[in-house]
Order: structure tokens, then sequence, then C-alpha cells
């Protein structure tokens, strides 16, 4: 096995734990987030809140059991999900699914509620930014299970 393609396996399998983020808390965390931040003539502030409740929320919802395998990877007690790759395979694995979980399951939904939500001209623009990331957020969900 060459090096590229222990690096195109770890990416891979990185991208696929990564669909499989926490919903319920990607839920929660893209509707609060989407609601404050898709009202139009927003504050800059806000953009600040919102981002942060994206990232506690993957925090607590995937990031807190990327971070517990890469402890585990780190004291050697890790069963990779790359058998008979190196260990360095192991963080790319990691970083990829820490990658994809927060951009597929948090971030992309947040921000096309929020940018629909910016559309909206006759007052519930929060209410539509908070419906479509959360529909976005479950259709990737279960689009992503039904492949798995």
């Amino acid at each position: 096995m060459t090096e590229a393609t222990t690096v195109l396996g770890a990416l891979l399998q990185g991208a696929r734990f990564g669909l499989e983020y926490n919903p319920l808390l990607a839920v929660i965390a893209v509707a609060v987030s989407a609601a404050l931040a898709g009202r139009p003539r927003l504050k800059a502030s806000r953009h600040a809140e919102a981002a942060g409740i994206v990232g506690v929320g993957w925090l607590i919802g995937d990031g807190l059991r990327i971070l517990g395998h890469a402890r585990d990877l780190h004291d050697g007690l890790a069963s990779t999900a790359l058998a008979g790759a190196p260990e360095w395979a192991g963080w790319v694995f990691l970083g990829a699914w820490a990658l994809a979980s927060l951009v597929i399951g948090y971030l992309g939904p947040a921000l096309v509620g929020a940018a629909v939500g910016r559309r909206v001209t006759h007052g519930t623009g929060w209410l539509a930014a908070a419906g479509v990331g959360v529909a976005l957020t479950v259709a990737i969900s279960a689009g992503a299970g039904a492949l798995a």
C-alpha cells in the first residue's frame, strides 16, 4: 500500500464517519444558530454568537467523541478503523472525521438556513432560517443513513 492510497483511505473513512454525526444535537445547534444568523441587517456580534453555538453543539454532539478517540490514539490504545495502516493515518482519519462532521452536519445547514432567512422580507426570517437548517440537517442524516 502506498502512502497516497493510505491517505486517500484515511480521508474517505473519516468522511464516512463524518456523515454519521449526532442528529439530535445537530438539529438543536443548527436551529438556534440559523435563527440567530438568519435575520436581515444582522449585527456582527450575532455572527460570533451563531458560530459559537455551532461550535459548542458540534463539540457536545461529536467533538468530545472524536477527542476521546484522539486521546486513545495518542496513548496507543485505539483500535483504528484503518487496520494495518501506519499511526499517522489515524490522525488523518480523525481530522477528516472531525472536519466532515462539523461542516456537513452543523456548519453547512446553519449557513444555508441563515442565507434563506436573510432573504425573507416579512418578519419571520429567523423561523425560515431555523426550519430550513433543521430540514437540511435531517435530510443529510437520513440520506447518509440510507447510504450506510
